[in-house]
């Protein structure tokens, strides 16, 4: 235990109190910079207190006769203000130097659960390439691939981004990024943080045979009613927040983009291009421990990809009430929801006109209860999810040929669910096992399937955790998968076993570091093959490349009617390595991940393994930004091993194809960004700039056969990546 030296700076004793009670609003920061300080504890002269938030923000009420403010906070010199009227307070507290602080620490409580990795709303906006977006940042941790162009998409230790899943507040989302990948659907800014599993998740979360991408919504601020938004070269939003009547609180988002618009000067009017809107609106009312809190919330998406001839709309919104309540140890949680799918699609070319439209209506409700006790805690819930698939209204018009043809097959399913697990922990959690069961009844296939789960961790020294987990993971088919028409209506569940070994480590200077291991085997893949149906042909063979790899990223999101059999084997195992260190003015992330990743299409076909279509052995990502003053400037470096494709060869006057014999070179590409921040009395104004393959690199995204002018033969030709790419912006941040 060491002491406290408190310096108290008295700056002003003299001005006018309020004449009655009434908020003030300030933020506290590092002296002689904008660095916020979060937890700084804030005093009136008469006992009331505030706690700055995450951004150094705080509001307290003063009474009749309060003269100062007495600030504190763990490695800074306690300050005194006076109170003025007016304008908002900005307090900076100098760093102790030189002297002995009383520092109390305290580790969140364990949950034994495999190695995660967060990020918070603050560092996803220090993340040089991200754009301030959350699930691109999201693209910087470890086993995570990358995807060409940045396209979208979240590929977890080598499993397709349909195998993954993504919760929104416990509420499944089916479109992560808008069409073209740029931003994701859910603004940062009304977000608390980011939670990415890679693999080993536990029996709570079910259908996915892959990761788990868990999103948190922040509370809304009840105090007063604020206004913000952002201007960028893409898009632009828009926010407010406020209380409610009934001492609730309302969030408000609204974000449109206009890349089309810019874009279609310079391309020809045959090039679709993308377009979308998104909205929010959260809510929340009451106490956890007085009658519970709950969270109506609406939120939904738009996307557009549209030319002179062709156009594909996408749309979701989903509809929930996520309900809290806690008597003691005793928590239960429930979150009902409802929502609407849509996508459609029209054409006209020569004369001819096409359309066809697919809704799709689910809904559902998951709950869970919890009882915690001194050895540990029992955890258990169930949920029913159902849906309806109308597909497809087709209507045809031009060349005599008018006509229309409407609900030619529907899909109906409900799931239910009922999970339960137990966490015995031993010598004040130096050790915990913690053995789940996970029972599914898909409605799609008719099949009941039971997951077991289990997760162990052992406390090897004060910092140092180590980390199992081992289970079976089933993912039913998707409704495009057993359409009666184009689809397998006899397709089943497949699943994959997960193993992973990790080691969590608090080094010095504030490091966060982790080391994992994982293996990954999966059975009863649906894989392409040919339908049985009179007139089928053979699929096309899949010999990787963009087309193969963009249809991976798009097959969830738009549902393709696929004709699969459960055939397919895959593999995927690794190394994962992350170092964060988020203290002071400097913020730094490494993230390293070596993985292979091998699929088996068709057993009888006798082609064996072949590389996975984003296959990257090596993947190595270095971020790190530093505040000054008031500009704070970062860089981030990828280094990507290439994607494996197959090349064409000439051999003997004719063209051999080499399946899966190539690799790309390495992608290369240096990041930069950097940001200034005025402060106002109303809040902040943010500009940042934030450069992509700041060096225009050319990098190879993939190779398509065709005449190479420059051999003057016929090869492989190069697909160039992106070029240089500003994202320009300026944000409005409301006082919070």
């Amino acid at each position: 235990m060491i002491r406290t030296l408190v310096v108290w700076v008295v700056i002003a004793t003299a001005g006018s109190a309020a004449a009655a009670p009434r908020e003030l609003r300030g933020i506290v920061t590092r002296e002689g910079a904008i660095d916020p300080i979060a937890g700084a504890t804030v005093l009136t002269d008469h006992g009331a207190i505030a706690v700055s938030d995450l951004d150094g923000f705080f509001t307290i009420v003063v009474d009749t006769g309060d003269r100062e403010l007495t600030v504190a906070a763990p490695g800074y010199a306690t300050r005194v203000v006076a109170i003025t009227a007016g304008a908002t307070l900005r307090i900076g507290l100098a760093r102790v130097t030189g002297s002995e602080v009383i520092e109390v620490r305290d580790r969140a409580p364990e949950q034994t659960r495999p190695i995660s990795y967060g990020l918070s709303v603050d560092e996803i906006r220090t993340i040089p390439g991200a754009g301030n977006d959350i699930l691109r940042a999201a693209q910087v941790l470890p086993g995570v691939a990358r995807i060409p162009y940045a396209f979208g998409g979240l590929v977890l230790r080598g499993m397709s981004p349909r195998d993954s899943a993504i919760y929104l507040d416990g509420i499944e989302v089916p479109i992560a990024f808008h069409f073209g990948g740029i931003t994701s659907f859910y603004p940062s800014g009304m977000l608390a943080n980011l939670t990415l599993t890679a693999g080993g998740f536990d029996a709570s979360f079910g259908r996915a045979q892959g990761g788990l991408v868990t999103l948190a919504t922040r509370e809304p601020r009840t105090d007063r009613w604020r206004a913000g938004g952002s201007i960028g070269l893409f898009d632009s939003s828009a926010q407010a927040e406020g209380p409610l009547p009934g001492g609730g609180g309302i969030l408000v988002g609204l974000r449109r983009s206009y890349l089309d618009r810019i874009a279609a000067p310079f391309v020809d009017d045959n090039i679709p291009l993308p377009s979308y809107w998104d909205y929010q609106i959260r809510t929340s009312w009451g106490d956890p421990r007085k009658g519970g809190r709950i969270t109506p919330m609406i939120f939904g998406s738009i996307d557009r990809v549209a030319s002179d001839e062709i156009s594909v709309t996408s749309m979701f919104v989903r509809a929930a009430a996520p309900y809290l309540r806690q008597w003691g140890p005793i928590t239960l949680r429930v979150v009902p929801w409802v929502g609407v799918n849509t996508l459609r699609f029209a054409s006209e070319e020569g004369g001819r006109a096409q359309s066809f439209s697919r809704p799709e209506y689910p809904g559902g409700v998951r709950a869970e209860v919890v009882r915690d006790a001194a050895w540990g805690h029992v955890r258990a819930g169930a949920e029913v999810s159902s849906g309806y698939l109308s597909h497809t209204q087709v209507n045809f018009s031009g060349n005599g040929s008018d006509g229309s043809r409407t609900g030619d097959s529907t899909v109906a399913w409900s799931d239910f669910a009922l999970w339960s697990e137990l966490r015995l922990r031993v010598d004040g959690d130096r050790f915990a096992i913690k053995p789940g069961v996970r029972a599914e009844a898909y409605g799609l296939t008719g099949e009941l399937v039971v997951d077991p789960r289990l997760n162990i961790h052992q406390r090897l020294a004060e910092r140092l955790v180590l980390r199992q987990a081992i289970g079976r993971y089933h993912q039913p088919p998707t409704p495009g998968d057993v359409d009666p028409r184009d689809g397998n209506p006899s397709l089943d569940s497949s699943y994959i076993d997960q193993f992973s070994l990790g080691l969590d480590a608090e080094l010095p200077q504030g490091i966060a570091a982790s080391l994992t291991g994982f293996y990954h085997y999966g059975t009863r893949q649906g894989v392409a093959v040919r339908s049985p149906r009179p007139g089928s042909d053979l699929p096309e063979p899949n010999l990787g490349g963009l087309g193969p790899t963009f249809q991976l990223l798009l097959e969830k999101q738009l549902g393709f009617a696929i004709y699969r059999e459960n055939l397919g084997r895959a593999k995927s195992f690794g190394l994962e390595l992350s170092l964060k260190r988020n203290a002071g003015p400097l913020f730094t992330l490494l993230s390293y991940t070596f993985a292979l990743s091998e699929r088996i299409d068709d057993p009888r076909l006798g082609a064996g393994w072949r590389p996975f279509e984003l296959d990257q052995r090596h993947n190595l990502q270095l971020a790190a930004s530093y505040a000054f003053t008031k500009w704070r400037v970062g860089a981030r470096l990828q280094v990507v091993a290439g994607n494996p494709y197959s090349p064409t060869r000439l051999e003997n006057g004719g063209f051999v194809v080499d399946p899966w014999a190539g690799r790309l070179p390495a992608f290369v590409s240096l990041d930069l960004r950097a940001d200034r921040r005025w402060h106002r009395c109303w809040g902040d104004i943010v500009f940042y700039i934030d450069v992509q393959n700041a060096t225009n690199r050319y990098n190879v995204e993939g190779r398509d056969f065709g005449y190479d002018d420059v051999r003057n033969r016929p090869g492989d030709i190069d697909i160039p990546g992106l070029p240089i790419v500003p994202f320009l912006g300026v944000e409005f941040l409301p006082l919070r």
